[in-house]
């Protein structure tokens, strides 16, 4: 069954669309459950993350020039669903880079985690929440089998290894978001994780970015059409859903 959606057979049938958004709604629940275990457990792990910082010594030093080819992410999400962001990035000089990684933070939201944000209530076990909860397997470059973006000593950074030059990488973090709002996601590159060895843009600088992203609580009913395809309802569709939801009420 489609979550959200006619299941084939079913156009023209609104009560599904209801019993199917309400079914939305648990999942939701479930999904953020989930978010604040993963949420903890990353916190615990980022307290005992073993990197010793004698293993960078051999790291080369330098800048290393860098074009941010491109950076996507929705800007209009619904809660519960999926999306990916995307960063690709190519090594425009003319050796490789030792170890890209990017660092990835909702600006002003006070969390030490990526795709989060701190409570600020007190006496929270876990004050990280998650806005967007990251896919297993992911971040990882496009193209690739399995996890491409090991996880650092910072919560909010992941490494993607050496990118030699004149290649590109395109990163993809598949992530579901599970707070509404409007948020920035930010995101900037290095070439290194040493701190020596430095991505710079076309004027020198860091390369960097925000992404504005607004998530809505709302679900917009769809369907399955002839063609297997999901569409969203019509608006006299709305309206026949619409009132078999008041007929229905107590």
């Amino acid at each position: 069954m489609t979550v959200g959606t006619f299941a084939p057979g079913t156009a023209g049938r609104p009560w599904y669309v209801a019993t199917a958004l309400r079914e939305k709604s648990r999942h939701l629940n479930r999904i953020f459950g989930v978010a604040v275990i993963s949420l903890a457990t990353a916190t615990i792990l980022a307290g005992c993350d073993g990197s010793n910082p004698d293993q960078f010594a051999n790291e080369t030093e330098g800048e290393f020039p860098v074009e941010v080819v491109s950076a996507n992410f929705k800007p209009r999400q619904i809660i519960a669903r999926t999306y990916d962001l995307k960063i690709a990035v190519m090594n425009t000089g003319d050796e490789a880079i030792p170890a890209l990684n990017t660092n990835i933070s909702l600006p002003g939201l006070g969390s030490t985690l990526a795709f989060a944000y701190r409570d600020p209530q007190p006496g929270l076990a876990q004050p990280q929440r998650p806005v967007w909860v990251l896919e297993q397997s992911y971040p990882k470059l496009a193209g690739t089998v399995g996890r491409g973006g090991a996880a650092t000593a910072s919560k909010r950074t992941f490494n993607f290894g050496a990118v030699e030059a004149g290649d590109t990488a395109t990163m993809i973090w598949r992530v579901t978001a599970v707070r509404p709002g409007n948020y920035k996601l930010g995101y900037q590159i290095a070439a290194g994780l040493s701190g020596d060895a430095l991505a710079v843009d076309a004027a020198g600088e860091t390369p960097e970015g925000i992404l504005p992203a607004r998530i809505s609580a709302v679900p917009i009913p769809t369907r399955v059409n002839e063609k297997g395809n999901l569409v969203p309802l019509t608006p006299s569709q709305r309206f026949q859903l619409k009132l078999q939801e008041e007929s229905s009420s107590p």
